[in-house]
Order: structure tokens, then C-alpha cells, then sequence
């Protein structure tokens, strides 16, 4: 037998065989410092290496007599496969890694497709290979009343889970506690519908492991942990976060819970699925195109909504504001975006101006949440630092600085809450409420 040419099955076609250099007294050809028996990798042109696994026998010259009975192994199927299924492998590889939280291999992706036989899974996979056109029409479906799929409202579930754990380390992505207790509500609803359907979960365990502990169900054996179990640790959770202060942590793994569960059980009624859902969209929409936009850089753009009012498809001119010597002015951008300019006074008269929606998002909640108390503060968002000092009058003061350009700005105290005034009563006018909640449908919660 040449020395590069592997034994299989005569049932199996397979492409030449990629090894590495074979022994001096091999008989057949093996990867390097393998086992007797080894998983040969196939060359497939088309770029996906998809291993074959069939039983191999290594024999020595100096005894071809030798042990010959082969470790037997689970067989595999070879496949040459297009770019179209290599991309829908890669997307697979990204949801298995989401919920594992572990690196996936595409052999193990290809082998969950293979093995799969719901329908809903191979549709969440074609949904999520062009996200951004699958949830603009998920939100044209949800404007227009029209029911969603198990598939359509585990994708909406799945970009929330990005939406809550996403640039969760920096202080301006951090999602809200109002937000985290509504998708934890939408999971309730939603987990009612399971325990309907069986009075004891398989995935009850797993889901508490995502939800802060408790001693109730911490000494528990996994197998008696029933759904009754996993409701009470929600419903705790959910009171801690609609009471919860500035010091309160975030549990934002507790968003992977309605992904979870959407994802893996079969509902069998999909009227009942959207009845128990509906009541919290504006909550996990407004999540979801955060994690979108997070993931993608790239807001949800949809032209048919701002073409359909007829005040914000008429450009008139948006207000300015005064507070002492600073001046607010806020223009219209290109396409549906605006801008800000801020002006300050003084011998140079700075303009300082800020071009698109994340930008402006973090500038306000920097300017709502940074608290000027005696104790010094380092605020680090995705587009600002901010940290606050004390002047020589013991008043606390905000350092500002652009990650962007560098551009720093030191405001006493007294400066401080001029700026914050102008942008509450910016953001009062109802032309400008009107466009920045147009915008919010697009990018989400920033």
C-alpha cells in the first residue's frame, strides 16, 4: 500500500490525505505521535477541514503479524461543502460558543447540524447568517402585528444576551437594571409555558447556574432541582433589581436565561409562544438593537419608518439653548442622524461638537450618572474618560477627555451643572425627543 494513502470504508469517497511525515516503518501513513488508531484529516478545497474517522490499523515490518485488531471509533462523514454552509457553520460556531462559553471547533458545529432535526434551529441559523436584515423585518413583523417564530423571537433573545454582556466592563455599556428585570420577566412568562408542558425542566439546573446564588437550592442535588426552584431565584433576582442603587452589581449573565430556553425547548404553540412575549418587545427590542449594534457596529436602519411620519422626514430647524455663557445647538446629520455643538465661553470660544447617536448617548449618561461627591470618581466609557477632582474652593469639578481624539476639558463644578442643565432641557423639546426615540429604535439602549 503507498505510504499517503489511508484504508477506509470502500462505501466513502474521500479527497487526497493531508498527513505529516510519516514513520520509516510505517506501512501506513499516520499523523505524527498518533495512537494506533487516529482521526485522518480530509483536504476539502472548499476550505472547511471536516475530519474523517474510520478504523486504521499501524503495522510494523519487523512483525506484520502483529496485533491487527483495530480500535474501533465512532465514523464521521467526509463532505466537500460550499462558502454558503461554511458561513452558516461559522455563525453555528458563534451561538454554541455563546452558550458554552467555550471554543468550538467546526467539525462539532457540523456534527450539531447534522444530528439536529428541528426546524427552528437550522431557521435561526439562516436568520442569523444576515442579522441585520433578519431583525429589521422582525420589527416590521412585530409594527405590523404579525406573530413571530420560535426561531424569530430566539434571535431577538439571543442579540439581548449580546446586548447585557457586551463592553460590560466599562461604565457606559452597562446595561440597566430595568432593562435586566424585564428580559428576566419575558423569561417567566416564557418558563410558564414550559412548566405546562413538563412539571420538571432538564435545563432547571443549568439555568440556575446563571442566577445569583441561593441557599435554598445551593445545597440541593441538580437532579431535585425542580422549575418551582428556578421561578423563585428569578422572582428574587428581579426584586433586587427593581431595588437596586448605584452599588448594586449587574447580574448580566441572568439576559442568557430567555436565550436559553427559547432555544432549546420545543413550544408547541406559537400563539401561546407570542401572547407571552408581546407584553415585553419594547424591553428586549431596545436590548436587542443594542447588541447589534455592539456586535456589528452597524445600527438598524429602516428607511419605510422615518419615510412613513411626516415630522421627521421634514427637516425643519431643531433648537438651540443658553445657560450663563454656554450655548447647546443641535443640527441635523447626514441621513437620520443629528449633531450636537457644544460652545463655550471665554477668549478661545471652543465649539465642541459631537456627530452621531453612541457618541451623544454616552455624553448624557456621563452627564446623568457621575456623581460629584468628595470621593474621586474615574469614569471609563467607550468613547470618554471622565474622573473628578476638587478645585481650590473644595468644590468637586469633572476631567473630560476624548478616547477619539484626545481632546480634554476641565469644567468646575459650577460649569459642570451648566452643561448638564442645557442637555436636560435640550432633550425636553419634542422635536428633539421625537428624532432621538427614532434613533433609539435603531441603536438601541447606549
Amino acid at each position: 500500500m503507498p505510504k499517503n494513502v489511508a484504508a477506509v470504508s470502500p462505501s466513502t469517497k474521500c479527497s487526497r490525505v493531508a498527513v505529516g511525515a510519516a514513520g520509516p516503518k510505517a506501512w501506513l501513513a499516520v499523523i505524527e505521535g498518533t495512537s494506533r488508531s487516529t482521526n485522518v484529516a480530509l483536504d476539502i478545497n472548499a476550505g472547511v477541514p471536516i475530519q474523517s474517522t474510520r478504523n486504521v490499523t499501524k503495522f510494523s515490518e519487523a512483525d506484520p503479524l502483529a496485533d491487527k485488531t483495530p480500535i474501533l471509533q465512532q465514523p464521521v462523514i467526509s463532505i466537500r461543502i460550499s462558502d454558503e454552509l461554511r458561513a452558516r457553520l461559522e455563525t453555528l460556531k458563534e451561538i454554541m460558543a455563546a452558550k458554552s462559553g467555550e471554543p468550538v471547533s467546526t467539525s462539532e458545529a457540523a456534527k450539531q447540524l447534522l444530528e439536529s432535526s428541528k426546524e427552528e434551529r437550522l431557521e435561526f441559523v439562516n436568520l442569523l447568517s444576515e442579522p441585520t436584515d433578519s431583525l429589521v423585518k422582525i420589527r416590521g413583523k412585530v409594527d405590523a402585528k404579525l406573530p413571530l417564530s420560535q426561531a424569530e423571537w430566539t434571535l431577538v433573545a439571543y442579540y439581548c444576551q449580546q446586548g447585557a454582556e457586551l463592553f460590560a466592563n466599562t461604565g457606559q455599556t452597562d446595561i440597566s437594571f430595568e432593562s435586566l428585570a424585564g428580559i428576566l420577566e419575558a423569561f417567566l412568562a416564557v418558563y410558564g409555558l414550559v412548566s405546562k408542558q413538563r412539571k420538571r425542566s432538564p435545563m432547571a439546573p443549568y439555568l440556575l447556574t446563571n442566577l445569583p446564588s441561593e441557599r435554598q437550592t445551593e445545597a440541593k442535588p441538580s437532579e431535585e432541582i425542580a422549575n418551582d426552584d428556578v421561578r423563585r431565584a428569578v422572582n428574587r433576582t428581579i426584586h433586587m433589581l427593581k431595588n437596586a442603587t448605584s452599588e448594586t452589581p449587574r447580574p448580566i449573565h441572568t439576559a442568557r436565561l430567555l436565550y436559553m430556553i427559547l432555544d432549546n425547548e420545543k413550544f408547541l404553540n406559537i400563539e401561546k409562544l407570542n401572547e407571552a412575549l408581546r407584553p415585553y418587545w419594547p424591553i428586549l427590542w431596545r436590548v436587542c438593537a443594542r447588541g447589534h449594534y455592539l456586535r456589528h457596529e452597524e445600527p438598524l436602519r429602516d428607511g419605510a419608518f422615518w419615510g412613513a411620519d411626516s415630522r421627521l422626514r421634514n427637516r425643519g430647524p431643531l433648537p438651540s439653548f443658553q445657560e450663563g455663557e454656554y450655548r447647546l445647538e443641535i443640527h441635523w446629520g447626514p441621513e437620520t442622524e443629528f449633531s450636537i455643538w457644544m460652545l463655550f465661553p471665554g477668549r478661545f470660544a471652543l465649539q465642541y461638537p459631537l456627530y452621531d447617536y453612541p457618541r451623544i448617548a454616552e455624553l448624557r449618561t456621563i452627564l446623568e450618572r457621575l456623581e460629584l461627591r468628595d470621593t474621586l470618581i474615574f469614569w471609563e466609557g467607550r468613547y470618554f474618560l471622565a474622573s473628578t477632582w476638587l478645585d481650590e474652593e473644595e468644590k468637586v469639578g469633572v476631567q473630560f477627555r476624548s478616547r477619539d481624539n484626545g481632546i480634554a476639558i476641565t469644567f468646575r463644578h459650577d460649569d459642570w451643572q451648566a452643561i448638564k442643565s442645557l442637555f436636560r432641557r435640550g432633550w425636553q423639546a419634542p422635536e428633539v425627543r421625537r428624532l432621538w426615540d427614532a434613533l433609539a429604535r435603531e441603536y438601541g439602549e447606549l
